[in-house]
């Protein structure tokens, strides 16, 4: 009988949208209205934590316009949208899953999983 997968998920990665503006305005207004990009990444072993706070410090010399913030279990990355461009937003999500990938690979290495 084969076993089933067990990938382990070091990293989580999650997003989100802030914003100081009600959905009324964000919808009819356009994000136009200081929305922030928020990408959180979070893991569960205390390697890969420390690996994501490494590649916090690196994202933020890398990329100026971004915020960096450290959390108990990961870290935040927040960008402001600069206009209403949706296509900002994909670019955004594509990056960062790239970027969680680079993790989860070093984190895999370095755990010798």
């Amino acid at each position: 009988m084969k076993q089933p997968n067990k990938e382990v998920d070091f990293i989580k990665l999650s997003f989100g949208l802030d914003s100081n503006a009600g959905l009324w305005n964000v919808v009819f207004e356009g994000f136009d209205q200081e929305v922030i990009l928020v990408s959180r990444f979070e893991g569960k072993e205390l390697e890969a934590i420390r690996i994501l706070y490494r590649f916090g410090a690196i994202i933020e010399k890398k990329y100026k316009d971004c915020q960096v913030e450290p959390t108990g279990s990961g870290l935040l990355i927040k960008k402001k949208l600069p206009t209403n461009d949706l296509s900002l937003i994909r670019e955004w999500t594509e990056l960062m899953c790239n970027i969680r990938e680079e993790m989860t690979s070093i984190v895999i290495k370095e755990l010798g999983a």
